[in-house]
């Protein structure tokens, strides 16, 4: 299947950003959670007004890959970082979120996202990190062929729920 991925700061996409942040979480994480604490996280972390924050904010970039029909097929979001790294260094930046919707993984798409994301983090920050649960073997072994290290670990909250997460920088 082709996509066109497309760097993003239109608040007229917060919507489809929105949606498929919700469903694309939902969908990979959902079954973690009580109900009440995947509602409360989603409300928080994937609202409409948190979209239309993120691609008005000059800091942060979006993408997002649609089908040629104009199906959200996934999405990225990078910027810079607000992990709770210690002696965090100035110049860091984050691959905050990426990801596919289920329809749509085993074709290349994440890996591409995740390229273009990369390049433009290199060149707008000297330090890279992400976020990743530690249950996400397959997330860590494709962050480790690009070069990322575990550097700490925290817990990552959805709701009232604890999610052990590794932080991981590009070059360890």
């Amino acid at each position: 299947m082709q996509y066109s991925i497309r760097r993003t700061s239109n608040v007229a996409d917060a919507v489809k950003l929105a949606e498929i942040g919700a469903t694309t979480f939902a969908d990979t994480f959902g079954h973690l959670y009580s109900d009440a604490d995947l509602e409360a996280f989603l409300r928080d972390a994937h609202s409409v007004d948190g979209a239309r924050d993120i691609l008005s904010a000059v800091e942060y970039v979006a993408w997002l890959a649609e089908t040629d029909s104009g199906e959200v097929a996934g999405y990225c979001v990078a910027g810079p970082t607000h992990l709770p790294i210690p002696d965090k260094p100035d110049g860091a930046g984050e691959l905050i979120r990426l990801y596919v919707d289920k329809a749509h993984r085993g074709g290349g798409l994440g890996i591409t996202m995740l390229e273009g994301a990369l390049d433009w983090l290199k060149q707008h920050f000297q330090h890279v990190y992400l976020s990743v649960y530690q249950e996400n073997h397959g997330a860590q072994r494709l962050y480790r062929r690009y070069g990322f290290k575990v550097v700490h670990e925290y817990d990552f909250m959805v709701g009232s729920h604890a999610d052990p997460e590794y932080i991981m920088k590009m070059g360890g």
